[in-house]
């Protein structure tokens, strides 16, 4: 997103952020082949995610339209896109209005995609993984500490699937649907939360509520997806069962046991900095 493009919607009211932000549905239309099977990402239980190349100043740009019927679940995404500037956290490209008054909103398309589906290739590198995790993590501290200054951001979904990948392997967060604000230093009580339970942090079930501690809770998680090479996963009903099973063996020292296999100096700078994190 060009910088004139953020200086003019930072000042601008909503309502006029929304107008400036739209194109023309025909456009996405073409640029999707008419939301084409063939250009069908991925289909969720709020968004249909589509591929596509739209012709912007005489060039094509890969983007990825996600339509949406109900425009209430995608408000956070427009007031977020609006308001938040940060390298690791994705920006709005641009919104289309549907025939039936729902909502698409157009990102440019990361060439590499979202981090679960890199987590076990063994082409990704310990130095390239610990730089995804140190981008996630100044995206956090930005959300918590720099967004505002006497609220968090919460983004409230932390996982591997919401890390986008640029082609500098720069970790773009994304995903505000069900984000909260809340103000420092309190607990946010909400019933919007909606992240993976294998990602939740333990104490919503107790206070219903979320302060940023609980994207921590689940950036740790994440941390240790990309250390052990595989998605957080949900055994016998244990909601927790990757986290304790990650805690399980950081406390009896074996480790190794659950990382990929390797024997460089990378993954033994990269395991101290990830057991300094816990």
């Amino acid at each position: 997103m060009s910088s004139s493009f953020t200086s003019k919607t930072a000042i601008m009211s909503f309502d006029d952020y929304f107008s400036f932000s739209t194109t023309p549905l025909k456009e996405i239309i073409s640029a999707t082949n008419n939301f084409a099977d063939e250009n069908l990402l991925s289909q969720g239980t709020s968004y249909n995610v589509y591929i596509g190349r739209l012709l912007q100043s005489g060039s094509l740009i890969n983007i990825v339209a996600r339509k949406c019927p109900q425009i209430n679940l995608v408000i956070n995404e427009l007031i977020y896109g609006r308001n938040l500037k940060h390298k690791n956290v994705i920006s709005v490209f641009m919104i289309a209005r549907t025939e039936d008054m729902g909502i698409i909103i157009i990102n440019k398309h990361e060439a590499n995609e979202s981090l679960d589906k890199h987590l076990r290739s063994p082409a990704l590198t310990w130095m390239q993984r610990l730089h995804i995790c140190v981008g996630v993590a100044r995206a956090l501290s930005y959300l918590h500490y720099d967004a505002e200054e006497n609220y968090y951001v919460i983004h409230g979904n932390i996982k591997s699937s919401k890390i986008l990948l640029d082609h500098n392997w720069e970790p773009k967060l994304h995903g505000f649907t069900f984000a909260v604000r809340a103000k420092k230093h309190y607990l946010c009580v909400t019933s919007k939360y909606n992240g993976s339970l294998q990602y939740m942090d333990p104490a919503y079930e107790y206070t219903r509520g979320l302060t940023n501690k609980s994207d921590v809770f689940s950036f740790g998680v994440l941390l240790f997806e990309v250390l052990f090479g595989r998605e957080a996963s949900i055994q016998n009903n244990d909601n927790w069962y990757f986290a304790r099973l990650a805690r399980l063996h950081y406390e009896e020292k074996n480790l190794d046991d659950l990382t990929r296999s390797s024997k460089t100096n990378e993954l033994a700078i990269v395991k101290k900095l990830f057991k300094n994190s816990i």
